[in-house]
Formats: structure tokens, sequence, C-alpha cells
């Protein structure tokens, strides 16, 4: 029986000839082994490498197999040149070059940053070098990017208005949630679960009522996938939209209908262990199709790096566009770069530079590429080194970012692993040199996580994180799935920068909160698929994020998992005054009680290969006012286009009236929690309506996983009907659990049909949001 250093030699030696061909020459190979401790790293173990070889090959694993590593490389200078941390043990690099300089180089094994492991904490490795030909499969290194300008920021307090949240879907939980705006709607997606196969698309064409697209209300598009998902839209009105299936393969789909039906390849890159792609789109310097090109990046797990391109659809008969990959690389098929986490592929069209940004180690690492209009292939990269980090940790938390603005500054921008502080550097010069780095958090976001950068006017980049004022690091506070109580103690909220003159030597940061209420509690699990061996709490898993609307204001898409289910649930945040990123100004009202919604809207379905359905109008909207006709009652009114007929839509049993809410209250462990409530109106096959309220459930997939919010009826309250006009009473004490504080937090009128209280509803029509303060509105008649 092989020992585990046996093993891992045996591995290290297959990997090498299934990566470079059974021809290459073995000319060093050797164990090593030590030991770390769960914040200190092993020693460093030395690999000489002789003229003329071209490769090294490492793996390395722990004694205690469910203890998550980093693995590092060292030229003979002492510059990390590898950073290697797929989310498990053993790990492997694979480094070559055909100017691989002789001498010694060193590995060394690390934990985890803010992981949790168990004793024994010793681990075994091996190493291998050789003469394999790397023609096709040299994997490019990094220059640094020299360190130019210092700055001396100033800190002022943001003064900014945002909305109240906008509920984006009132039933499906999803974690990530990105968003893209185009000329005619708001798109956000974002994944379900690999064990789902479902991810989703929502798509709005105000950006205040939004919709499943789907008439069934699963995933748009056929499966499978459920993993890592992005859209985009070109300037042919085209959508764009990618899936993960399982570290499988990458499924792309394409809507040349405003997502009423979708085309898909299922394997439009079809590679063992790709993970968290990307898309970004080049539109060309014309009007027209022909010079329109989507590029996807992604990485391949222990291989390395790579961003493909296709053609931007011509319209539905359309084979290729969107669907029909290749790498975009002079030096296909070698990777980009060495393997390593990655954020959000953008395109500067200003310069008409590609630039992804990746962690490695204490820096963040930029791949630019030029490309010409109209250019999809043979596209010259090269990586560049921004500054290292000063915290004196590795860039992590989880994605770096870049962004570009309108004048072409580049923006690297990075959370501190070992001081969890936002940092940001730019460069004037496409890359080639860099600021020194400018801490951007402030008090109370004192321990930070998620970030995410948009690019504005010159001078302007607006950076979004989710901060917390404990100390600590986002993997060490106590779980809500291990400890509900213990997590609330640590209050997670949304923060936003907005930085004018940052690509200069004195750039303003203006800090704020987005969210209103904590949007989080207790523990942010960065151990990936470990998270769940372990308790972690990975419940909003990697990322959020923001862009800019038609107007240049800000619109983030978030997670807000404060309810008592900790589920996932999806809203949108938009900036309502003040100066946007894109240089205007904005003067939006601030939604108000009672509320207005547009006619007209309450199609159903809203996504379907005949188009939208007819509008409904005893399901159609048209304002929510909620009062208080005595202490201790609360009362919505729901005012419809008609209710004539109170007939559910077409393949649901009931209509369904609903207001629902979130309130400061008691979760269902006792904890402090931002409770779901509602009151309600139901009618069975068109009859008489029944009134109702209570307090949502959810449907887990296992538990403590929230999937679907159900509605159920729970408590018989008080309602009438008077012409186009649902009230609803209902005590606040009757309401399940108590109402605590003095706010109702996005109070939301939403129409739909069910067949069941579990069911999946069919998403009807919805109202604009806005925050009830209790005791403000006391009067008003039932109708």
């Amino acid at each position: 029986m092989f020992g585990k250093v046996q093993f891992l030699g045996a591995l290290a030696a297959i990997f090498v000839l299934l990566s470079l061909g059974a021809g290459a020459a073995l000319a060093n190979s050797g164990t090593f082994s030590g030991s770390i401790t769960p914040t200190t790293c092993g020693p460093m173990h030395p690999i000489n490498v002789a003229a003329g070889e071209t490769t090294i090959d490492i793996t390395a694993a722990m004694t205690v197999s469910a203890n998550d590593i980093k693995l590092e490389l060292y030229d003979p200078t002492g510059k990390q040149i590898v950073d290697k941390d797929t989310l498990t043990s053993p790990e492997t690099i694979h480094y070559a070059s055909a100017n691989l300089a002789p001498g010694t180089y060193n590995t060394q094994v690390c934990p985890f940053a803010g992981g949790v492991i168990a004793e024994p904490y010793t681990y075994t490795g091996t190493f291998v070098t050789s003469n394999a030909p790397v023609v096709g499969v040299e994997t490019p290194g990094s220059t640094d990017g020299g360190t130019g300008t210092t700055t001396a920021p100033r800190y002022v307090q943001g003064k900014l208005v945002f909305s109240p949240a906008t509920v984006i879907d009132a039933q499906r939980t999803e974690g990530e949630p990105l968003n893209f705006i185009d000329g005619t709607g708001f798109w956000e997606s974002g994944p379900w679960g690999t064990t789902t196969q479902n991810s989703f698309i929502h798509r709005s064409t105000d950006g205040l009522d939004w919709h499943v697209d789907s008439p069934v209300g699963l995933r748009p598009d056929p499966g499978p996938g459920g993993g890592d998902t992005d859209v985009v839209a070109d300037d042919q009105g085209n959508i764009y939209f990618i899936d993960l299936e399982a570290l499988v393969n990458l499924g792309t789909s394409v809507s040349n209908d405003r997502g009423n039906t979708w085309r898909k390849n299922p394997a439009a890159v079809q590679n063992a262990a790709v993970d968290r792609q990307w898309y970004a789109v080049d539109n060309g310097t014309t009007g027209a199709a022909d010079d329109n090109t989507v590029f996807m990046a992604f990485h391949t797990l222990a291989v390395g790096t790579f961003i493909y391109s296709s053609p931007g659809s011509k319209g539905s008969s359309d084979p290729v566009g969107g669907l029909v990959w290749q790498s975009s690389s002079a030096k296909s098929p070698a990777p980009l770069a060495n393997d390593a986490s990655c954020g959000q592929l953008r395109f500067d069209r200003v310069k008409r530079n590609l630039l992804y940004a990746c962690g490695e180690g204490n820096h963040v690492r930029i791949t630019i590429g030029h490309v010409n209009p109209g250019q999809r292939t043979g596209i010259e990269y090269h990586n560049v080194n921004a500054p290292a980090s000063p915290g004196g940790g590795d860039v992590g938390h989880l994605f770096p970012s870049v962004a570009t603005d309108a004048a072409g500054n580049i923006y690297a921008a990075w959370v501190d692993e070992n001081d969890s502080n936002v940092y940001y550097s730019y460069s004037t010069d496409e890359g080639a040199t860099w600021s020194t780095p400018v801490k951007v958090n402030g008090a109370p976001s004192v321990t930070n996580e998620f970030l995410w950068a948009q690019g504005g006017d010159p001078g302007t980049v607006v950076l979004a994180w989710l901060g917390t004022e404990a100390s600590g690091t986002p993997d060490s506070y106590p779980s809500w799935k291990v400890d509900p109580q213990g997590s609330t103690a640590i209050k997670w909220f949304g923060y936003v920068s907005t930085i004018t003159a940052a690509a200069s030597k004195k750039p303003v940061l203006a800090q704020q909160r987005f969210t209103e209420k904590p949007m989080h509690y207790g523990q942010i699990c960065n151990q990936g698929t470990l998270c769940v061996a372990t308790g972690g709490d990975r419940t909003m898993a990697d990322f959020f994020g923001f862009n800019l609307d038609r107007e240049g204001g800000i619109r983030f898409v978030y997670n807000d998992t404060t309810s008592q289910h900790h589920g996932a649930h999806l809203y949108e945040i938009r900036q309502l005054k003040g100066r946007t990123p894109a240089g205007g100004s904005l003067n939006r009202p601030v939604p108000t009680n009672p509320i207005a919604d547009a006619a007209g809207d309450a199609q159903w379905p809203h996504y379907s290969a005949t188009g939208a359905g007819a509008n409904l109008p005893q399901l159609d909207l048209r304002g929510l006012a909620v009062s208080q006709p005595s202490a201790g009652i609360l009362r919505v009114k729901m005012t419809l286009g008609s209710l004539e007929s109170l007939a559910p839509p077409t393949g649901k049993t009931r209509s369904t009236w609903l207001a629902r809410f979130q309130a400061l209250s008691v979760g269902d462990k006792g904890e402090e929690s931002y409770r779901i409530f509602y009151l309600g109106a139901d009618s069975v096959g068109g009859t008489a309506p029944s009134f109702f309220a209570g307090t949502t459930t959810c449907t887990d997939t296992d538990p403590g996983n929230c999937k679907i919010i159900n509605y159920p009826v729970q408590v018989a309250a008080t309602g009438k009907v008077c012409g186009n006009v649902i009230s609803v009473d209902v005590p606040l004490a009757a309401l399940g659990k108590p109402v605590q504080g003095t706010t109702l937090f996005n109070v939301t009128a939403l129409t739909f049909g069910r067949n069941a209280d579990t069911d999946i509803y069919a998403d009807v029509d919805a109202t604009p949001s806005f925050d009830y303060v209790l005791g403000s509105s006391t009067g008003g008649g039932a109708c």
C-alpha cells in the first residue's frame, strides 16, 4: 500500500505526464514535509532547478484532508510567483516557462486565511522538475507595475440619498447577484445552487417592478446549471447569459427577443474544473452588429486563466454569436497566467483594453490585452502586478476588482486578508505604473468583505462592500447556522465610497451606508464548499454587484439574510439624490406612503415563447396605502385596475393580493431577526376572497438552506372589497411574533397566482417599496 508521500509523488508525476506529455525528462524530484499553525505558514522547502529545465510541479496535502491550505512558489530572488488556493487539500502547482531561470526556488504551505483547521497540523508533499517542451502551453509571468504617485487622501461623509430596498423576488433566494443595465431594461442574475441545477434571471423595465424571466418560475434556459452566472446585453438588444454546471462545463445562452426565448450551448467551454466565469461586451466602434464581441473570462483549476471570445449575435438564426467560443489569446492554447481567483472581466471603451484582475498573494495581478476594433482573436495579453497590499496580508475576501473611468484611468481594488481593510491603487498609463495604495474604509466599517467597483466620469470611481464595526475576520465570527443568538452581535451593513479626484495625489473619499438596516449577521465563510462541513455560513456565496443606470445613478443588487429564515433574499437599492458617478445630479423623489404603481404592467406570463400574456386588471396594482385606524391595528389598502373578475392567472387556481414588510422581531430560534410579515386576500377560482395574515415560512433544500419563501394563510384577518380596493386589517399582535421597533421596512404590495401555499407562484405585479413608521398614518376608512 502506498504511503501518503509515495501517493503524492505518483500524483505529481502523473500530473506532469498528463499536462506536458509522456516524453518529458524528469530531471529532479523529491519530497518534503512540515507543519503549520492555524495562523502561520510552514518552512520554505527548496527546489533546485537546473539550466534548461522548463517546468516545476508541486503537490502538498495535509494529514487531515479537510484542512484547507494554500501552496506558494517563490523564485530564486525571493519573489512569490504562484499562490494557489483552490479551497481544498491536496493543492497542486504547475509552473512552466521556456525562460525558467536556474537556481533554488522555494515552496511553502500556508493555512487558508481565516479558515478553521484541525490538529494535527502536519503536511507532506512532493515536487518534480522537468525539461518538457512548453511550446503552446507556457504560462506567462507578470511584470511589476512601478509605484509612482504618493497620495494624500481626504475622507468626508457621503451625502447621497438611497431608496428603501426594492424586493426583486418575493419567493426565491439567490446568492451572488449581478446586474446589467441596457437601453431598455434592468437585468439581474444569480445561481440557486448546483444541487437544484437552476439559476435565475430577473428583469425590470423600470427598475421598480421585477419579474423572473421564466413562464414556469424556474431558469430561463434549459439546464443544467445552478453555479456561477453572469448576464450582459449588447447594443443590438441581444442578451447573453452564462451558467456553470458543477465545475464541469460552461453553458452559454442568447436571447434575441428581450428574454422571451433563449438558445443554449450547454458545453460552450467543456473542461474539467472550470470555474468563476465572467462576461464583458465590446460594442465596437459602429452601431452595427458586425463589430460586436462578447468576451468570457474563466479559470481552470490548477492550470490557469483564460479569456475566450464569440461574435455578437446577429439574430435568432445566428448559430454562432454568443454560443460558439474560441480563445482570444495570440498564444492560445496557453493560459494567460497562473490559476487564481479573479474578479469580473472589464472592457475599457476609451483605451480599448480588456482588464482581468486576479488575486496573487499580496497583490492584484491584472491581465491586460489591447483589442482593435472588431478583433476577437490574436490578442496580445500581458500581466502586470499592482502594488503590494499595505495591510500585510494576501488579497482576498473574495475577489479583487478592476474598473476604468471615462478617461481610461485604471483602478485596482481589494480587501486585505490580514487587516480586512479596503484599498485601491490607480494607473494613468494603462498599467505601466501605479499609485501607492489608498485605504478606503473608515469607522464604523472596521472589518470588510465582498468588494465591487465601477468607474464613472474622469477621476471618479465607486467602491462598495459589506462592513461591520466588529474587529476580526469574516470567518472568525459566530455562524448563524451554529449559533444564531451569538451571530446577531455582528451586524453587517452595505457601504459605498464615492471617490473623486481618484486618479490624483489628493483623492476625496465619501463613505456612507447604503443599507438602512443590517443585512447580515455573524460569520461570512470564505472557504467555499468546505463551509458546509464546518457549519460555516456561506448563505450569500461570494459577492454582490452594482452598476450605473441610464441617468448615472448607482443601483446595488444584494442579499439580505436577516429574516427568520436567514435566506439570501434578493433586493435592489437605487440612488435617489446627489451627484452621480457619471458627473450628473439626481433629485428623484423618496418613496412614501401611500405609493402609486403604473397601470397595465400585470401581464401573465411576462416572458414566454409566445411573448407576454395579456394584462390582468384584477391583479394590476395601482397603489398601496398603510394606516392604523386604531392603536395596535395595521391596515393595508391595495388599489387594482378592476375587480370585476377575481379569476386567477392561467395555470393557477388561486388569485392572491398581498402586502409584505420586514420588521425587527424574533427569529424562529429566538434570535434577533428582521422577520417578514404580510397581510393579504385570497380568491379560489374567482370566488369571493378570504382575508389572512401571517409571517413567512420557507421550503429548505436542507436544514438552514432556505430556497422558496411561502405566504401561507396562517391567521384570519378582517377585510372587504370596495370597488377596486382591497382593504385588510389585522392586529399587530396577531402576526405570530412581536413587531419591535417603530419601522416597517420595504413595504411592498404583490399580486400572484398559486395552487397551494407552498407552490412556485406566478409573479404578476408589484408596487414600489417604501418604509412606514408606526403611528404615522392613523386616519382613513376601510375603503
